[in-house]
């Protein structure tokens, strides 16, 4: 999983930790 740093880090919690790839 590459770590990406999403605004959106609600949704990393839904993908199971992992950043959205909206990131």
């Amino acid at each position: 999983k590459p770590e990406r740093k999403a605004p959106n880090f609600p949704l990393d919690l839904a993908f199971g930790g992992a950043p959205s790839v909206n990131g």
